[in-house]
Formats: C-alpha cells, sequence, structure tokens
C-alpha cells in the first residue's frame, strides 16, 4: 500500500510542478495580452476625461498612422532585430540574436507618397486659364541669364501641395506630433497604476521543496514540501491598509508510515495612521497628481496641436516657449545638447523667401535687358563705356544677391520637409495662394506699365516720309482703342475733347492753355499758403489740380500737333530739315505721353480700389483693428485671460503647490497608528486544511505612538513646500502678465503692419512710376537741338538702377508685411486661443464672420 501511494504521489506531484510553474509564469497572459489591456484602460480613461468641447482629444492615436514615414507594420510586441553597429555588434556579448520568425530589418513608410503624388495629380489639374509660374529651383525655369546660369537646378519634377495639404502630411509624418501622442498615452499610464493602488489586489504563491536527506542525517528522509501562500491587500483613502492572508504547507514523507501533514494558516491585519501617514490629503495625494497632471497632459495636447498649426503654416516652434507643455514630455535632446527636434520654418515664411527670390530672378532678368540696351547705345554712341559698366557691376552684384537669396530658399525649404517629416531629397513644391491676392494686385499694376510702354513705343515710331496728319489719327486710335484705355472714361472722352480742342483758333487755344496755367498757378499757391499756415488739405483740392493740369496737358498737346502738322522744318534748309521734324515729333510723344498718362492714372485708380484687404481680427464680432488701442488691448486681455488652456494648467498647479504644504506638514507629526491582527490555524494532526476554530484563533489590538522629537528632514521639506507655493503663485502672476504682454505685443504689430501695408501700397505704385519714368527719360528721342553734357547722361544711369532697385524692395517689402500680418494675427489668435481646429488639424479661417459696419478706423 506505501509503495502504491509513493508511486501515485510521484504521478500527480509532476503535474503539480508543471502546473505551479504555468501559474507563476502567468499562462495566458502574453505581451499582447498586456498591451492590449494598457491600451484598453489609457483608451478607457481618456475617453472618462474627454468631456470639454475646448480640449477634445483629436487627431490622437498611440501607434503611427499607416501612411506615415515613420510607420511600422511589424508586430509591436516582437518588432524584427534592428540594424546593429558594426563595432558594438563584434566588440560586445550579444545575448539577442535576430528571430528567424520575427526577422531583421529596417522599415521606412512609403504610403505618403503616394498622397503626395495623389495632391500633386489634383493640384496642378485645378490650373486654369493663367498657369502658375514654376519654383525657382525646378527644372522647369533651367536656362541662363545674361551668361547667367542658375546653380541650383533640378531635374526632379517637383509635387505642388498646398497649405492645408502641408499640415495633414505633417500631422501623421512629424515625428514631433507623434511624439506627442505618445506622451498624452504615458500621461495617462500612472493613473491606471494609481487607481489599481485602492483597489483589492489579490496575490499567490505556491513553494515545491524537494528534500533528500542520507539515513546518518539527523533530519534523514526523502520529503516532498508544499507551501502555499494567498491573500489580497486593499489601500483606504483614509491611509488605512489590509492585509488578509491564507498559508497552507503539505508535507509528503515517502519513508514514514504517515506520509501526509496538512497545516492551514489564516491571517488578517488592519492598520490605520491616525497622525503621520494617515487622512485623505495624503493618501490621495498621489492619485490626484496623476489625475490632475492627466488633465494638463489633455489641455496641452490640445493646444500643441494648435501650436503645430501654427508652426507648419507660419512661424513659432513646437514648445510653447516660455510656458511649456505641462504633462507632455520635454524635448530631451535640448536637455542633452543633442537637439534632433526639426527647425520650423513655416510654410508662409517658404513661400515669401520663393516669392523674394522670384523677385530677384526678374529684376536680374531686367538687369540684363538694360545691360543689353546700353550696350547698344554705346555702340551708337549714346552712352560712355563708362555708364555700362555701371550697368554691368549692377547687374553682377544681382546676380550675387540671386545666388544667395537661392541658397538660403533652399535650405529654408529642405527645414520645411524636415518639418513635414518627409526626406530632404524630395523635391516639392509650395503652392503660394496666400500669396497669390499680392501677385495678382502686382501683376495689374505691371500689366497697365507695360501697356503704357506699348503705346510709347507705337507712338514713337518714327518715319520721316509719314505724312504728318496721320500722326494725329494714330494718337487717336491708340488713346481710344489700345489695350491701357481699353474700358476707361478717358477713352470714351478721348475724341470728343480733342475734336473740341481741333476746333478751336490758334489764339483761343492758347488762351485756354494760358488760363489753366493760371488756374493750376493759383490752386498751387493756395496749397501752399495752406500748407505755410498747417491748415487741414480740403479733399477736392487733389482733384481739383489734376483735373487743371489734365486740360493744361490736353492744350499742349493739341498744339504740338498742329506745328508738326504744320511741316515748320520746310522753312529750313535741307540740311536742317531731318533734326528739326524729329525735334517736333519728339514734342508730339512727349506732349501724348502726358496725355497717356491720364488713362495711367484712370486705370491705376480702378486697381487701387482691388487692393486686397487686411483680414480682420474678429474677437466677439468687433474688429481689434478697428477699436481704439486701449479698448483692443483690454478686450484681448479679457479674452486671454479667461480662456488659454495652457493658463488653466498655471492655475492649477498653483493649487498643485498648495496641497504640498498639508503633505508635508502630515510628516510633521508624530506617529499614532492602531493596528488589529487575527491569526488563526489548524492542528497539525488532522490533515484538515480548513478546520479553523475560534479557540485556536488569537486577536491583538496594538497601539503605537512615537512622539515628533527628531523631524528635521520633514521640517526642511515643509518649509521648501511653503516656499515653492509662493513661487508657484508669483509664476502665476508672471504667466497672466506674460500673456497679456505676448497679445498686446501682437496687437500693437499687427496694427502698425496695417498702416505700413496702406504706405506700402503707395510705395509699390510710385517704384513702378518711377522705374517707368527713368526708362521713358532714357529712351526719349534726343533732342538734336541740346548738347547734353556727360554728367547729365550718367545720372540718367543711376537714377534708372536706383529705380530698379527701389522696385525690388517695395515688391519685396510689401509681400513681406502681408506675410507677416497673417502670421502675426495667426499668433494673436493663438496666444488668444481662438484658434479652433477641426477634426484634420487645419484652422477653418473661412467662416462666416460677423457684418462689420463700413466706418473707417480711429
Amino acid at each position: 500500500m506505501i509503495g502504491l501511494a509513493r508511486l501515485a504521489r510521484r504521478r500527480w506531484i509532476p503535474k503539480f510542478l508543471a502546473a505551479s510553474a504555468l501559474l507563476a509564469t502567468g499562462a495566458g497572459c502574453s505581451r499582447l495580452h498586456f498591451r492590449e489591456r494598457a491600451d484598453k484602460d489609457v483608451e478607457g480613461i481618456l475617453t472618462q476625461k474627454n468631456v470639454f468641447a475646448d480640449t477634445k482629444i483629436e487627431n490622437w492615436h498611440v501607434y503611427p498612422d499607416p501612411k506615415a514615414r515613420h510607420a511600422d507594420p511589424s508586430c509591436p510586441d516582437h518588432p524584427p532585430f534592428p540594424p546593429d553597429d558594426y563595432a558594438a555588434w563584434l566588440l560586445s556579448p550579444n545575448p539577442q540574436k535576430p528571430s528567424k520568425k520575427w526577422g531583421a530589418g529596417r522599415y521606412e513608410g512609403q504610403e505618403y507618397l503616394k498622397q503626395i503624388e495623389a495632391w500633386d495629380t489634383q493640384n496642378r489639374a485645378e490650373e486654369v486659364n493663367e498657369p502658375k509660374p514654376p519654383a525657382p529651383v525646378t527644372s522647369a525655369n533651367t536656362g541662363v541669364v545674361g551668361g547667367f546660369a542658375f546653380a541650383f537646378n533640378s531635374e526632379q519634377k517637383a509635387y505642388r501641395i498646398r497649405l492645408d495639404q502641408a499640415v495633414e502630411l505633417a500631422l501623421f509624418n512629424s515625428r514631433e506630433f507623434q511624439d506627442r501622442r505618445e506622451d498624452l498615452y504615458l500621461s495617462a499610464l500612472p493613473v491606471t497604476s494609481e487607481r489599481f493602488s485602492f483597489a483589492a489586489q489579490a496575490f499567490a504563491a505556491e513553494t515545491v521543496v524537494r528534500d533528500n536527506s542520507g539515513r546518518q542525517r539527523p533530519d534523514a528522509g526523502n520529503r516532498w514540501s508544499l507551501n502555499t501562500e494567498a491573500g489580497l491587500t486593499r489601500l483606504f483613502p483614509t491611509g488605512a491598509t489590509l492585509l488578509f492572508r491564507f498559508a497552507n504547507q503539505v508535507v509528503l514523507d515517502l519513508t514514514s508510515s504517515r506520509p501526509d501533514i496538512a497545516v492551514s494558516n489564516l491571517s488578517l491585519t488592519f492598520l490605520q495612521p491616525l497622525l503621520q501617514g494617515g487622512g485623505f490629503a495624503v493618501t490621495l495625494e498621489s492619485l490626484t497628481q496623476a489625475e490632475r497632471t492627466l488633465l494638463y497632459a489633455i489641455r496641452s495636447y490640445a493646444r500643441f496641436r494648435k501650436v503645430f498649426y501654427v508652426a507648419i503654416a507660419g512661424t513659432g516652434d513646437y514648445t510653447n516657449n516660455p510656458y511649456g507643455l505641462q504633462g507632455l514630455a520635454v524635448n530631451l535632446g535640448r536637455a542633452i545638447g543633442n537637439n534632433l527636434t526639426a527647425p520650423t520654418s513655416g510654410f508662409q515664411p517658404v513661400i515669401l523667401r520663393a516669392a523674394s527670390l522670384e523677385n530677384e530672378r526678374k529684376n536680374l532678368e531686367a538687369l540684363d535687358q538694360i545691360l543689353k540696351l546700353y550696350r547698344n547705345l554705346k555702340e551708337g554712341g549714346v552712352v560712355s563705356d563708362l555708364q555700362v559698366v555701371r550697368v554691368e557691376l549692377q547687374f553682377l552684384q544681382s546676380q550675387t544677391r540671386f545666388l544667395d537669396s537661392t541658397r538660403l530658399y533652399l535650405d529654408l525649404l529642405d527645414n520645411f520637409k524636415l518639418q513635414l517629416g518627409v526626406p530632404t531629397n524630395m523635391p516639392i513644391e509650395l503652392d503660394d495662394a496666400p500669396l497669390q491676392p499680392m501677385k495678382k494686385q502686382v501683376k495689374r499694376i505691371e500689366r497697365v506699365y507695360d501697356e503704357l510702354v506699348a503705346v510709347q513705343a507705337e507712338a514713337g515710331k518714327y518715319d520721316p516720309s509719314e505724312q504728318p496728319a496721320r500722326y494725329r489719327e494714330r494718337w487717336k486710335t491708340l488713346l481710344t482703342e489700345s489695350a491701357l484705355v481699353r474700358g476707361t472714361d478717358f477713352a470714351k472722352k478721348f475724341a470728343g475733347r480733342l475734336a473740341d480742342l481741333a476746333a478751336l483758333s490758334d489764339d483761343n487755344l492758347k488762351k485756354k492753355s494760358d488760363d489753366a496755367f493760371e488756374a493750376r498757378r493759383k490752386l498751387l499757391d493756395e496749397r501752399a499758403e495752406r500748407q505755410k499756415a498747417g491748415k487741414e488739405e480740403p479733399a477736392d483740392s487733389e482733384a481739383a489740380i489734376a483735373a487743371v493740369e489734365n486740360v493744361v496737358d490736353f492744350a499742349q498737346f493739341e498744339r504740338a500737333l498742329r506745328r508738326f502738322e504744320s511741316s515748320p522744318w520746310l522753312k529750313l534748309s535741307k540740311e536742317r530739315q531731318p533734326g528739326e521734324r524729329a525735334s517736333q515729333f519728339r514734342a508730339v510723344l512727349d506732349a501724348g505721353m502726358l496725355v497717356a498718362l491720364a488713362a495711367r492714372n484712370e486705370r491705376l485708380d480702378q486697381i487701387r480700389g482691388n487692393w486686397p484687404q487686411l483680414p480682420p481680427i474678429l474677437v466677439d464680432g468687433e474688429d481689434l483693428i478697428r477699436l481704439p488701442l486701449d479698448d483692443a488691448g483690454t478686450k484681448v486681455a479679457q479674452v486671454a485671460l479667461t480662456g488659454r488652456l495652457d493658463l488653466m494648467n498655471a492655475r492649477a498647479q498653483v493649487v498643485d503647490s498648495y496641497r504640498q504644504i498639508a503633505v508635508r506638514a502630515n510628516a510633521l507629526q508624530g506617529v499614532l497608528d492602531v493596528q488589529y491582527d487575527l491569526n488563526t490555524g489548524t492542528p497539525a494532526t488532522d490533515n484538515e486544511v480548513f478546520a479553523f476554530a475560534g479557540s485556536r484563533t488569537r486577536h491583538a489590538l496594538t497601539f503605537r505612538a512615537e512622539p515628533p522629537f527628531v523631524r528635521r528632514v520633514e521640517r526642511n521639506n515643509y518649509r521648501a513646500a511653503l516656499i515653492s507655493y509662493q513661487r508657484q503663485r508669483r509664476t502665476l502672476m508672471a504667466f497672466e502678465d506674460n500673456i497679456i504682454n505676448d497679445c498686446r505685443a501682437d496687437l500693437r504689430q499687427l496694427r502698425s503692419l496695417a498702416e505700413s501695408y496702406k504706405v506700402q501700397q503707395r510705395s509699390v505704385e510710385l517704384a513702378y512710376a518711377q522705374v517707368d519714368n527713368a526708362r521713358s527719360t532714357l529712351l526719349a528721342p534726343p533732342d538734336p537741338t541740346a548738347r547734353e553734357a556727360a554728367g547729365s547722361s550718367a545720372a540718367l544711369t543711376e537714377q534708372l538702377l536706383q529705380a530698379q532697385t527701389q522696385l525690388l524692395q517695395a515688391q519685396t517689402t510689401l509681400y513681406t508685411i502681408w506675410i507677416n500680418y497673417l502670421n502675426t494675427r495667426m499668433n494673436l489668435y493663438l496666444d488668444l486661443e481662438l484658434l479652433p481646429l477641426d477634426s484634420r488639424g487645419l484652422w477653418n479661417d473661412e467662416l462666416p464672420q460677423p457684418q462689420l459696419p463700413a466706418t473707417p478706423p480711429p
């Protein structure tokens, strides 16, 4: 019987050992199980916290988007073995080697390329009427300007993307954004741990000992000992702890006549601290801080989405400096001096740089044409070699600036590619839609001056054999049918006004001209007197002067035509006739161009009404640009201090510091604990595992006290908590003051940019007029009767080159003001927390806005 019992026991012992091993290793709980449980817990907590509309969790996923370049399709629990450094692999132990099942290697997603190609196809298919000029670095503009080859040409096709597409690409491709998603996940994990610490936590352990001792030893025998321990613990919000424990020991002595011995023990312990370590304030502090930190992280993530949008679309970084993003991890790269965070270039600064580069290229082409012109004039003896050298020097300097600008543009574009998370060798072309209003307006102005040049070129065609009378008809056709005057009141009235003047006698025409001259002189004198007296100029003063000057110009044009038609050169000798005829022709041309300027000015007045309006800054239905500065400053301060998410976090952190005062003060107290213990067991002779009885039960109630004699460390911690609270209060004050300061600075900058925009509009118009005047003066037919000095010709050269440079500066400044206004406006809305994003992470700035009264700003 004993042998059979031993055999039976020997059979189930290995099975028991195997079961115990499986229990100890957590059979069925794989990596996948723990990962999915963690994901489920975090998802539940975030769903529970996701209750406020202004901090709605969007664009969040802890696993990379499948379209992302950093996507990883492998099993998260068993990623493939990454390529190792050869020297490190060779010169160190390698306890882990590539697995045949999970493989080895590095993966880089390619789906984002398909998305970019689809966007490029869509954007280019949307081009209608006037295609946009290619980006300066694509193969489309390879070539040579004046013998100067572009040094940064690329033969690769560039992918065109819009602003919204760039933001969408960055949302799933940016490494920094994915870091912040993971930060939010990591902020939720401590909450799961802290909540679990207040749940009943079971534990179990099994110990199996095989003890085989020789016959001559005092403990001789062959024994199996099975020690089982199970129980649960529970922490209560008051600081009390409960421990319930059940222990069982089974001894199997295979050499004894009574092999089985089973003893059980049951114990319960309840401990409640009454002073130090007790109470809700101390016990719940870790859970409270974890819950609040998660809330900070949710707010910070919501604000980071806006910060990220502004950084991609305009200017700014990802850190919300100087205020930080509470609850989200800091960039450790900065701390260790190895910052790999993508530089923040921004979409709009890149297209601004591209527009400036385009202006540089156009300026270079214009100087190239001027250089060719001067070389031709030099061959005709009109200009000196010194003037040609001066023009060529200006051209060479512009080449150098163009090269530098191209390099800076490419550097900025590569930095922006890093922002988007795409390879820097990928050719992309940014759609310049934000700058299109400015470019279209500039093109309208350029078109007017090109049409004026065309009129001058057509009117300046000189043919000595042409009948003088036909010249009047040519001017009539030009000033009624040319592109310059098409659709203007000037074209409708020109023929009638010219006919009225033609009907006047020479004396009456001269009288009309003299009267107009006198009227203009009086108006100019009156304006000078008002300016001298400091009086305000009447609104119709400029219009009155312009009307009188127009009469003067028309009368002078008619008189010049009459002189030319009378052929006064026929009264001179044949040698002098060609010079006199050319001189009279030039007089008509100069007078006619003065008349044509009225048509140009009318066209420019029409275009002036088409200047794009700066977008308003609407807050509570009021435009901050129109409000008085003090009222606008008060409004932005109120809005910012009410809605800023990071400011809410800062206010909550003051309470965090306040709570620490009570927590640290608790440690100053003495120790007073009360503990209850219950212990009961089973007799060792009955082999009854659960034979508990009151007669074998022990109850103990223990009081433990410790006076607070030594509390030096606790005292210092308490004093530090008091100081920390005061510092946090001051930090909040500084936070609020700096936010108000930022908003007021943005507001002042916006108002300054709005005024500068008006000034720059006129500067661009004058710059075009200056170039046109300088070119017209240079190219005007020479007066055969005048003996121009070399200094006058050189002055004209300097005037033309300076005008061309000022035009370039005026265009670039105009674009810069426009983009700076858009960026500053976006930053102000961000500072006011009035930058709502849709589910795609885009700011829809085209929502219907309240209608504003058509009153001028103060």
